[in-house]
């Protein structure tokens, strides 16, 4: 016998035992629907996406999330409505402060007034002391001087300072020229 013929003689005995299937149209139906489903393959941006954004399909959170951002921004706009009330009020009182001060003592320098301003505050609690308007004004006077003064001692060491750098500088020319004379 040759192989050809052995081979062709197993052929026609699995040709003749068919399997016996006992669902055939319902096998059918579930190849026929697998292959009309179209498959479905995620990409990384689509899978990360699904994960960090999957609850907004959830319905009960996607409320609650639209109801916290509402009351924040709720808190931030009345924040910033108080504070513009809160530096609209300063700006007033400051003005009706200024005005006072400039009807009331017109000779006054802007340092002063405001300076008087502080001091002599109507609203102060009840530690507080009571003091002249001549005897405060005397006392601010007496600040601008020595503020004044002050402001002048620093010049003047400014000009002391450069002063005693061109006698160094003309002291060391002339102990290097050996001359007697010194340049100033």
């Amino acid at each position: 016998m040759n192989k050809t013929d052995k081979y062709s003689k197993v052929i026609e005995v699995l040709k003749g035992n068919k399997p016996v299937l006992a669902n055939k149209e319902k096998l059918t139906d579930d190849v026929m629907r697998r292959i009309q489903e179209p498959v479905e393959k995620f990409t990384f941006q689509e899978k990360l996406s699904n994960y960090l954004f999957g609850w907004a399909d959830i319905g009960w959170i996607r409320g609650t999330m639209a109801i916290a951002a509402t009351v924040f921004i709720g808190i931030f706009i009345i924040q910033q409505v108080i504070i513009t009330d809160r530096v609209n009020t300063l700006e007033k009182q400051l003005i009706r402060t200024v005005n006072t001060i400039n009807t009331q003592e017109p000779d006054l320098g802007i340092m002063q007034k405001v300076l008087l301003n502080i001091v002599a505050k109507d609203q102060m609690a009840g530690d507080s002391i009571t003091i002249s308007r001549s005897d405060l004004e005397s006392l601010l006077n007496s600040y601008l001087e020595l503020e004044q003064n002050y402001e002048n001692t620093n010049q003047n060491a400014d000009v002391n300072s450069y002063l005693q750098k061109i006698i160094r500088r003309n002291l060391e020319e002339g102990a290097k020229n050996d001359e007697s004379e010194l340049k100033l």
